[in-house]
């Protein structure tokens, strides 16, 4: 027996109020009900979507299993490609083989400006899956440059903390790691600890 899922465009009324209700004071993050939206109403076996920040793509939200990483470099793969130029990148939509996952990865832009890539994985994908990450990709890049502007803008001060301290943190030999051997190493050569 066939499973019917919702139409896309209920879908989008879906996705649409899901971001309209979201509250900066709400713990919760509209994307992942976004995701999950879609995955339930469309059987996606992982979506995910990535903010552009500095010159990385970031995870901040997905929905399957856990991805491999939070980042992806500018313009390698379907989800750094479609963040670099701005265009969608489609695999193997067409086909419905068992072997081939196809894949989307739709830019999250408006007027031009790229702000961060939706990306799709399912075991089937229709031309009417198409539409529907691009209309909710829009309602995302409108989303994030309205209410979800903190939510960019909590990103964006998290990865400039981590650069921070990784630029701050001192370069530590080897042999530094355990202070009692260090401190050895430094009584027999006449150096004082560091203690």
């Amino acid at each position: 027996m066939k499973t019917k899922h919702p139409s896309p465009r209920v879908l989008v009324a879906e996705v649409k109020r899901a971001l309209d209700a979201w509250q900066p004071s709400d713990k919760h993050s509209p994307l992942n009900e976004t995701l999950e939206l879609l995955a339930d109403g469309r059987g996606y076996v992982s979506s995910g979507i990535y903010l552009v920040i500095a010159d990385t793509v970031r995870l901040v939200a997905h929905s399957g299993p856990t991805p491999v990483g939070d980042r992806v470099v500018f313009g390698e793969g379907s989800v750094g490609s479609a963040a670099k130029n701005g265009i969608t990148k489609v695999k193997d939509i067409a086909f419905n083989a068992p072997n081939r996952e196809p894949e989307l990865a739709v830019p999250i832009k408006l007027a031009g400006r790229v702000l961060g890539v939706f990306h799709v994985r399912s075991s089937r994908l229709a031309p009417s899956d198409n539409i529907l990450v691009h209309e909710a990709a829009h309602l995302i890049a409108r989303f994030l440059t309205s209410k979800g502007k903190r939510l960019v803008r909590k990103e964006r001060e998290s990865v400039a903390v981590a650069i921070a301290e990784s630029a701050t943190k001192p370069y530590r030999a080897t042999s530094d790691k355990n202070p009692a051997e260090t401190n050895l190493r430094r009584a027999a050569a006449g150096e004082a600890s560091r203690a």
